[in-house]
């Protein structure tokens, strides 16, 4: 993900709002990130996204960013999802740093000094919000949360608590480049880490959602999981996939081999020459062990392709506020 200007961040730090069905939310939003813009002493920016909204939140920003030049927008023509709302406020972004904040008004503004403060004294390069006190549905968010927050954890070996919370601020240089899709967003600071990114985090104020409702639960959970093994494999193998699936595919020869051995020992040993299910499942294996490696072998073919032909973008620009096309258009 790049920034609108190749001449350098035009601002210190920018923060990035993604929005989808808002309306109730958006005039205090404003009114606190504008109460957070006074109170500190970087040059700032917001960007908002509306994710294609249907409740009028669009009409609502328009009008309350009215006399504020450093309220910016964008509107996609449809739901895109969130993830593709961040990546889209990071390529319209000006700033050297990148803040992310729900629009819900349960991520508070304040917190965003104290995430700041360990980057502007270099002893990190990403510092994420941790929501240790959170104020949500038991079933419908904290347990879908914990669950997620554990195996992506495990899974990525990044020690952070809440790898779920938006609130969160990266160096503009550990985004660039990365093109995000899916659920993908809340896997940023693994992409960082890669990167060699210093991972800190901080604890933050979780209020409760006072209006609109909430669109998380159960139903994200297997699209977390697919996307969570798509990082794995770019973060430990995106130079090389064949590896990956050279391994499924040793795994699953081993396998067949020692099915190969079995069947052997019958009929060479105990000479039981008769068909056996083991003999197809021998065959199996194999078959897989060398599907697995010829997949891994496309996969190779297709990074290498990747990596010279440019990507394009998963979401279709409507609507801009205080920006102009070429801002919006490719980020170039």
């Amino acid at each position: 993900m790049r920034g609108v200007d190749d001449s350098g961040p035009s601002v210190e730090l920018s923060v990035i709002v993604p929005v989808r069905d808002e309306v109730d939310n958006i005039a205090a939003l404003v009114s606190e990130l504008e109460a957070f813009r006074a109170a500190q002493p970087l040059s700032m920016e917001v960007v908002i996204v509306d994710d294609g909204s249907r409740d009028g939140s669009w009409q609502r920003l328009r009008e309350a960013s009215c006399g504020k030049p450093w309220l910016r927008g964008l509107r996609f023509r449809t739901g895109c999802g969130q993830t593709a709302a961040m990546a889209a406020g990071t390529h319209a972004s000006r700033g050297r740093y990148l803040a992310f904040l729900d629009a819900d008004l349960q991520n508070d503004p304040n917190d965003l000094p104290r995430l700041l403060e360990p980057i502007l004294a270099d002893e990190a390069d990403v510092v994420c919000g941790w929501r240790r006190d959170r104020h949500d549905s038991v079933w419908r968010r904290t347990i879908p949360s914990v669950i997620a927050n554990f195996v992506i954890r495990k899974s990525l070996h990044l020690r952070i608590h809440d790898v779920g919370c938006t609130l969160k601020v990266f160096r503009r240089e550990y985004l660039e480049g990365v093109n995000i899709l899916g659920e993908m967003h809340r896997f940023l600071p693994a992409y960082a880490q890669a990167q060699g990114a210093r991972i800190t985090e901080v604890v933050v104020n979780h209020r409760p959602r006072l209006r609109g409702t909430s669109k998380y639960g159960f139903s994200r959970i297997g699209k977390v999981l697919v996307d969570l093994l798509t990082v794995v494999m770019l973060s430990s193998y995106s130079s090389s996939p064949a590896y990956l699936f050279g391994k499924i595919a040793a795994f699953f020869f081993a396998l067949g081999t020692v099915a190969f051995g079995v069947v052997a020992y019958r009929a060479f040993f105990l000479g039981h020459v008769e068909s056996t299910p083991l003999i197809f499942i021998m065959l199996l294996l194999y078959i897989t062990s060398l599907l697995c490696l010829m997949s891994g072998l496309l996969a190779e073919l297709n990074v290498r392709i990747l990596y010279q032909v440019g990507v394009t973008r998963p979401y279709d620009i409507r609507d801009t506020i205080g920006m102009d096309a070429a801002d919006s258009a490719d980020g170039n």
